[in-house]
């Protein structure tokens, strides 16, 4: 979806975006270090306060330091090989003996959620049968299943799609922009917010599997959308 996004804003404002991509973790960091004027996370919005995605995240974001900018909810899952020859399920399945199971960096968003699902059955992450090298995108972990180096990887819809593999959804997330408060008021952000809350856009976000446009270009309120947040004053 970036990718797309970046060539609209191109070709059609006359805008230019210079992405860099990383993981969730490392994009917010970013973010706070003054590298960049946007970063892009993906999370579970349901999680408990002291689940992994609130580990992960809280302490990168600030009520009325930061501002959530809707851009997508998207549908991660299992993505099997075509056919799903193996008969795989859920996550339950990933603990079969000899199951290879192509694994995501610590830090991605990705990884976060996969061990949020995880840790929500009980299952622990460090016994699954991971390879060895850790993939980079949800691209590099569904060609690992489509060249037969893994039996499963977990990640997005449109990657499987796009190697015309199988896929088994497993939870909704929401893909948020992230901003400085003071740099809402910069107007290359206002001309991308104008883009993203455009009805032609959002109909061709939702065309990518997976993708939903719902409240794109929003600014949210942190406290609201992320219930695991609260805010507490420190003790004195």
């Amino acid at each position: 979806a970036l990718p797309l996004l970046r060539q609209w804003a191109r070709d059609r404002h006359k805008l230019h975006l210079d992405i860099r991509f990383c993981g969730s973790v490392e994009a917010l960091a970013a973010l706070n270090a003054g590298h960049c004027q946007l970063a892009g996370f993906h999370a579970f919005t349901e999680a408990l306060p002291r689940s992994p995605t609130a580990r992960a995240y809280r302490p990168l974001l600030q009520p009325g330091r930061h501002k959530l900018l809707s851009f997508a909810q998207r549908t991660q899952g299992l993505i099997v090989a075509a056919g799903n020859p193996l008969g795989l399920q859920g996550l339950e399945d990933l603990r079969r003996p000899g199951l290879r199971l192509a694994a995501r960096a610590p830090n991605t968003g990705t990884r976060v959620l996969l061990d949020e699902l995880l840790a929500a059955r009980g299952i622990d992450a460090a016994s699954l049968a991971t390879l060895p090298q850790l993939e980079p995108s949800h691209r590099a972990a569904a060609e690992c299943v489509a060249s037969g180096a893994a039996d499963v990887s977990f990640g997005i819809e449109a990657a499987a799609h796009a190697r015309g593999l199988g896929f088994i959804p497993l939870a909704r997330e929401h893909y948020f922009l992230v901003a400085l408060r003071q740099t809402l008021d910069d107007p290359q952000v206002a001309t991308l917010l104008t883009l993203l809350r455009s009805a032609d856009w959002q109909q061709c976000l939702g065309a990518l599997p997976g993708y939903a446009a719902e409240r794109s270009g929003e600014v949210l309120s942190l406290n609201r959308v992320l219930p695991w947040w609260r805010y507490r004053k420190p003790k004195r």
